[in-house]
This record gives structure tokens, C-alpha cells and sequence, in this order.
């Protein structure tokens, strides 16, 4: 990383990093040799020192009515990234305080019918993070298996895994209904005690990659990029699970 890299990191402009390095060569200056070797326009160039001071890593002093301008030491760079991180700390204590007046306009909004859409594998990564995150103790995640051409990844494998190891330690229950031709789910079938999560065997067919949670449906897509499509209703979701649980009550515990 270079020193316009680095600066820009820590919370500096473009026209910020430029000025401050051009003056950390030329030590005490006017803004004349600033403009030339920074390359900024003098229309910009007092509103970035001002800013610049403002940060704390250059001073001003006026000479026979001439502006002169110097960097300070570069180890106030150090104090800076310091209270940089103090206000980051700050501002995340006071945003903890009127986070749940923003769940809560959220969690009304969600009321009403909505669709989300999730696209690719960072957007499914997201949908099983704000899984994670919804359900709470002795709430039920129940499954349609997932095709073969979805689990033959592994980043998808480890992600659901993760999902259901965090969802069991947290209380909430699982249900996954398979196959008897998913190959892929069989291996799982072996451990029925599992701490994670149940599966059974249904004889009947049924559509794949549906997930039913709380009052959310989410139907999975999958190919070179996956998509997932979130139907927000408790009126779709009841019905899901109702044809979830009728499947369930006649599926099998073991393979057949």
C-alpha cells in the first residue's frame, strides 16, 4: 500500500493526501509551490488546508501578510488515527442506543407483504446471517433439501453448517425434509440424533430450496450466480408450513 493508499484508509480525501505529502517535502510554504506540486487547483486548495488544520497534521502562520503553511510531524498521524477511533467508538455506542427504534420501524414495515431479492454468493451470505440473527429460542427453521448442484460447493456447504451450528446453540429447532434420491442429505441421515438438526425422507415429491422461517418464505436459485427471493408474508409462510408439516408427518426417519 502506498502513502496515498494508506491516507486514504484512515479517513483522508484525495485532494487531502496530496496537499499533506506535497508539504511534508516542502516543509514551510505558500500555497504557490502547494498548487504546483500537489497538482489542486487554487479554487480547492485553502478549503483542503483549512480542513487539513482542522485534522490537526498541518499548522498555519502568517508572515508580512503572507499565508505560510507546514505539516507537523508525521507522529500526529498516530494522534489522529487515535481520535479517529475514539469517534468510531463513540458513534458505534451511540448508534447501539437507537438501534432498536431502527428494528423497530424495520420489524413494522415487515408486516406488510414484501419481496426481497439476495443476488449472488455474498447476497446468500447475508440472507443466512439475518436467519441467524431472527430466530430465537424454541423458534423452528424448517427446509426443503437443497439440489445437489447447490451443496457440491463447498463455501455453500460450510455456510449452511455454520448457519445451523450458530441457529442450534442459540435454541431454535430445525426441520429438513429430503429425498430418497438426494445423495448428498443420505450421509446425514445416518446421525437422525443429530444436535443440529432433523431430517426425514419424504415420498412425495416437493419444489426444493425453500426455507420457511418465522413469517418468511425464501426460495433458493442456484447456478454460477445464486439468487434468493424472500417472500415476506405470514399468510404465504403459515401456508408453506402447513405443507411442509403434512409432508413431514408421513416422511420416513430413515432412508429408504
Amino acid at each position: 500500500m502506498d502513502e496515498h493508499g494508506f491516507l486514504a484508509k484512515i479517513g483522508l480525501t484525495n485532494g487531502e493526501s496530496k496537499v499533506y505529502l506535497a508539504l511534508l517535502e516542502l516543509g514551510t510554504s505558500t500555497s504557490g509551490p502547494i498548487i504546483t506540486k500537489s497538482r489542486i487547483s487554487r479554487s480547492k486548495v485553502y478549503d483542503i488546508l483549512d480542513r487539513l488544520k482542522e485534522k490537526g497534521l498541518i499548522s498555519e502562520l502568517i508572515r508580512e501578510n503572507t499565508r505560510y503553511f507546514q505539516a507537523l510531524s508525521p507522529m500526529k498521524i498516530l494522534s489522529y488515527i487515535d481520535s479517529h477511533e475514539l469517534k468510531i467508538k463513540e458513534q458505534k455506542q451511540a448508534f447501539k442506543q437507537i438501534l432498536p427504534i431502527f428494528l423497530e420501524r424495520q420489524k413494522s414495515r415487515e408486516s406488510e407483504h414484501q419481496i426481497r431479492v439476495y443476488h449472488g454468493f455474498e447476497g446468500i451470505k447475508t440472507l443466512y446471517l439475518e436467519m441467524t440473527n431472527k430466530l430465537k429460542k424454541d423458534e423452528e427453521y424448517l427446509g426443503f433439501s437443497f439440489p445437489a448442484e447447490a451443496l457440491k460447493h463447498k463455501s455453500i456447504l460450510r455456510m449452511i453448517d455454520n448457519f445451523h451450528k450458530t441457529r442450534a446453540e442459540k435454541g431454535a429447532k430445525a426441520k429438513i425434509l429430503c429425498t430418497k434420491h438426494d445423495a448428498v442429505n443420505a450421509a446425514k441421515l445416518k446421525m437422525p440424533k443429530s444436535r443440529f438438526y432433523e431430517y426425514r425422507v419424504s415420498k412425495h415429491p416437493f419444489p426444493s430450496s425453500i426455507s420457511i422461517y418465522q413469517d418468511s418464505v425464501a426460495t433458493f436459485i442456484w447456478g454460477s450466480i445464486p439468487r434468493a427471493f424472500v417472500i415476506i408474508s405470514k399468510e404465504t409462510a403459515e401456508h408453506y408450513r402447513r405443507f411442509f408439516n403434512e409432508l413431514w408427518k408421513t416422511a420416513s426417519k430413515h432412508q429408504v
